[in-house]
């Protein structure tokens, strides 16, 4: 069976019609579950265990010396009784995409 130029173009466009439609439900998710979930509308200069959920939040598991300035809930992770040394983990929820790894 012979496939028609225009067959094809028809077939693309569908499948971005329907990419679309999948997109913006997933935006509503997010911001129906924004309401309860604090989200910080900031985003992390770089994250390597991120935690990505397909309605668009991420929370971002890294144990580092200090955590990212736009962080709004920074925990103690690590600590470290005799050389002080703790380290810090970023609880908050973000929307978005996850960054680049660390």
């Amino acid at each position: 069976m012979k496939s028609s130029p225009h067959l094809v173009l028809i077939l693309c466009l569908q499948a971005a019609l329907v990419m679309g439609v999948f997109a913006a439900l997933a935006r509503e998710n997010a911001l129906v579950e924004s309401k309860a979930i604090d989200i910080n509308p900031g985003q992390l200069k770089c994250c390597t265990n991120c935690n990505f959920s397909f309605s668009g939040l991420y929370t971002c598991d890294d144990v580092k010396k200090d955590c990212d300035p736009v962080c709004k809930k920074c925990v103690v992770a690590v600590h470290a009784s005799y050389s002080g040394n703790n380290k810090f983990r970023c609880t908050d929820t973000f929307l978005g995409m996850c960054g680049p790894k660390c």
